[in-house]
């Protein structure tokens, strides 16, 4: 396949509407953040940080894998009724099981956010994220699986444009806390109308066919490698918070600094997130796989790099959009976006293809070694260099990572 027809192809099954919505949605989100950065105290922003840092870190227990289960074997369903029942299932229980998280986190707020104690209020009310992001990614899950991708962009849309105008509405009237309540009602607004458009109103405890043998224990698996990964990302924060002076301050400027590298990954995720389905069908065709990966290389490579490079020139300029403090930043920034070349070409595409090809259990592997690994190094760069060693530990380990996860995908390939 030429490079011509895979690009043809991704536009074919919509990956556009997906690039374009989750660009959005990075884009809107940078605008909600330099408006809170600019109406709100450093010390503030950085004590929502490091709640933000330990809800994300959960996020991946939402549902217990519910909707990733169900995106994975949407695509085994005989027929439109199959995916819908599936749908139910899942989407019953996993809103069960994210109420009960929730819960568990109010409880144990004070105890999760004893370092940074000014954490404990926006702790609380991000905690409904978990319940509210549940619900959006199932929507959104469902409309990739009947293929139309279309659908789950304009949802990732209205997710952005609700994010932004609740962010700015409330955080003029609450401050932090209305920024950290817009995260957590953002979700909510976006599926309104979506949810009835594909007629997913309602709340059924459906059954399970037997035909999807696998579902609890892929879910599971993907949980625990979602957890690792989402660790992974949250780790540096959290160490930060232990080994730094100034803690809030020094949290709000790494935070701020790897808002943009982390935001470039909506190109690799994109296009994973486009052909997941598609993916997942051929599982078990090693030679369309290998075409797959090397098309995407091809075609998508050299945009990674030179965008990459463009903003490792401008940092501190971007930087100095959300508050000239922040700018002390810019090397960070630059180190971090040194390790998201990694996860470009190695960590995303190849963790996707596991994930689709039905090999959870092997990402969680993986995770698992790499989360040792990154804990090991922030402990032995963060003491010595600060934030800028936080950076230089995230960097390193995101090539591992991405090493690790090409490196598993070729034993899979072989195995066919």
């Amino acid at each position: 396949m030429s490079a011509r027809e895979f690009i043809r192809e991704f536009l074919r099954r919509q990956g556009l509407w997906m690039m374009s919505a989750n660009a959005l949605s990075k884009v809107f989100g940078f605008a909600a953040v330099v408006y809170v950065t600019r109406n709100t105290t450093e010390e503030a922003f950085g004590a929502y940080s490091y709640a933000l840092n330990i809800v994300l870190a959960l996020v991946p227990f939402m549902g217990l894998g519910t909707y990733q289960s169900f995106l994975r074997y949407s695509s085994d369903a005989p027929g439109q009724r199959a995916k819908k029942d599936l749908f139910y299932y899942s989407h019953a229980r996993g809103i069960f099981f994210s109420l009960i998280l929730v819960a568990g986190l109010w409880l144990l707020a004070p105890l999760l956010c004893s370092s940074i104690p000014e954490s404990i209020e926006p702790f609380r009310i991000l905690a409904f994220v978990i319940l509210t992001t549940l619900n959006m990614e199932f929507v959104k899950s469902y409309a990739r699986a009947i293929h139309k991708n279309g659908i789950s962009a304009k949802i990732e849309i209205s997710y952005a444009i609700s994010l932004l105008v609740l962010t700015i509405a409330l955080t003029s009237m609450y401050g932090i806390l209305g920024y950290a309540a817009a995260v957590a009602t953002a979700p909510v607004v976006a599926v309104l109308f979506y949810g009835w458009k594909l007629n997913l109103a309602g709340y059924k405890w459906a059954t399970l066919d037997s035909a999807f043998k696998g579902f609890w224990q892929y879910g599971l698996f993907t949980t625990v490698g979602a957890l690792l990964a989402q660790l992974f990302y949250a780790v540096d924060v959290f160490m930060i918070g232990q080994f730094v002076g100034e803690k809030a301050t020094s949290v709000a400027i790494y935070r701020v600094a790897i808002i943009i590298p982390i935001a470039t990954l909506v190109l690799p995720i994109s296009i994973s997130a486009t052909d997941y389905v598609k993916n997942s069908a051929k599982k078990n065709k090693p030679r369309e796989l290998k075409s797959y990966i090397f098309n995407y290389w091809r075609t998508f490579g050299l945009l990674s790099f030179v965008s990459l490079g463009t903003l490792w020139i401008i940092a501190p300029w971007i930087l100095g959009v959300f508050g000239a403090n922040y700018q002390e930043g810019a090397e960070v920034m630059r180190i971090f976006l040194i390790g998201s070349m990694g996860a470009h070409f190695l960590r995303v595409p190849f963790g996707n293809l596991l994930s689709a090809v039905g090999k959870a259990d092997w990402n969680t592997y993986i995770n698992v070694i790499v989360l040792a690994l990154t804990v090991l190094a922030c402990w032995y760069f963060i003491p010595l260099y600060g934030i800028n060693g936080a950076a230089t530990a995230m960097a390193i380990m995101m090539w591992i990572s991405g090493g690790l996860n090409a490196l598993f995908f070729q034993f899979y390939l072989k195995g066919l």
